[in-house]
């Protein structure tokens, strides 16, 4: 049986202090047994290696996660400015924890699969899960991580997301056994007495009903052409003003409440989860948009609209589902001890004045001997669907995903 914990601490100036105290916490609140992970989400302006070193040190289990702007935490709710531990540990659940070789454009694909190849040599048993800990690197398509490890592992769940900074301070990083790295990806394989639910909802508006445009012309998720124009001509077709979008001190609120909703032309979706990219750039002078995520050539495009309601209904659906799933394994005995969620940073955006409100909903309806934790993130990684032991791994954006073990 899986058993976890988690500590909170605001001392982040002091390394030492503040890894001693969530250590000290954890200990306190759990045996550590067979098999253990910590899962380090933390403030991005803080000195993430030697916070990552220190930990690991006190504990003397792999440390893996994110930097974020903000974290959930069960017993607090929404949180900035800490770093969260929630320890899990198990005599019949085991983790096996591998990071690879910092990652460039040109080796991302041969990195992935051999992280993978590492993670599972240490493991015991099949792997049922992956955890997917991938760098912030615009130069590598968020798809690329669970398009490589569905085919790698053979379509078994993948969940994860991309860390998160805060845009005055910090910096990205992703939190890998010993250490921390704004450039490496950390896998981990859960086998054993394991049985992961998840799920992934997004709930928005399009901008101009039934106005759709297909992509003559990308690279990865560079959008040049669409139809016979620019994509800076595209978006003006919407009645949205372009020299504004690409305004440095408008362009974070304007991108998030305008997503661009995808509809690839070789995905099959089952479940009708909607493809939606976040806009990461404009250029003016040669007309084309950069996407947090590839845009493919065909794929036909719409502007939709993500307001706070929208963020309300996606949670509400989420957590129902998520629970559904849930009550499916318990009829048959089996327990359940934590919910990790990852929500698109873009959501904490628009959500301005009411950012508690997926926390808040997470914590209310979740039960309460759950330990629960999550982060913001700059793009989720699911499953759209997972029938007959296969998964079909996807990238998010503007969605909120979740995972039960």
């Amino acid at each position: 049986m899986l058993k976890s914990t988690f500590a909170i601490t605001t001392e982040l100036d002091d390394i030492d202090a503040g890894s001693s105290q969530l250590a000290e916490e954890t200990l306190n609140n759990l045996e550590l047994q067979g098999s253990s992970l910590g899962l380090l989400l933390c403030d991005s302006d803080v000195d993430h290696e030697k916070f990552a070193k220190s930990l690991h040190r006190k504990l003397g289990i792999p440390i893996v996660g994110f930097s974020s702007t903000a974290m959930i935490c069960g017993r607090e709710g929404l949180i900035d400015m800490s770093a969260v531990l929630t320890t899990v540990t198990s005599d019949d659940v085991f983790f096996s924890v591998a990071a690879s070789e910092p990652l460039t454009p040109d080796n991302a694909v041969s990195q992935i699969e051999l992280t993978y190849k590492k993670a599972l040599a240490s493991l015991k048993g099949e792997p049922a899960l992956v955890l997917a800990f991938p760098p912030y690197i615009l130069g590598i398509m968020l798809d690329v991580y669970p398009r490589e490890l569905n085919r790698i592992s053979g379509e078994i769940p993948v969940f994860g997301g991309l860390p998160a900074h805060d845009e005055v301070n910090g910096r990205t990083a992703v939190y890998c056994g010993d250490t921390a790295a704004s450039d490496r990806l950390a896998v981990v394989l859960a086998s054993g007495a394991i049985k992961p639910v998840m799920t992934v909802k997004n709930h928005i508006g399009t901008l101009i009903s039934g106005l759709k445009r297909t992509v003559t012309r990308s690279e990865g998720n560079v959008v040049h052409r669409v139809e016979n124009g620019t994509f800076v001509e595209f978006i003006e077709e919407f009645g949205l003003d372009a020299s504004k979008l690409a305004n440095p001190d408008d362009k974070s609120t304007s991108f998030t409440t305008y997503p661009l909703l995808v509809e690839k032309p070789d995905i099959v979706n089952p479940d009708g989860i909607p493809i939606v990219r976040t806009l990461h750039g404009i250029d003016l002078r040669s007309g084309t948009g950069t996407a947090i995520g590839e845009i493919p050539e065909g794929s036909a495009l719409s502007i939709g609209v993500l307001q706070a309601q929208d963020i309300a209904i996606s949670t509400r659906n989420s957590i129902e589902d998520l629970l559904a799933l849930m009550r499916q394994n318990e009829a048959d005995g089996y327990k359940y001890s934590l919910v990790f969620a990852v929500s698109c940073v873009a959501r904490y955006y628009v959500m301005a004045g009411k950012s508690t409100l997926e926390a808040d909903a997470l914590m209310a309806n979740l039960p309460s001997d759950l330990s629960l934790c999550g982060y913001y993130s700059f793009g989720e990684i699911c499953p759209t669907s997972v029938r007959s032991g296969r998964a079909l791994n996807a990238a998010h954006n503007e969605s909120l995903v979740l995972l039960a073990l």
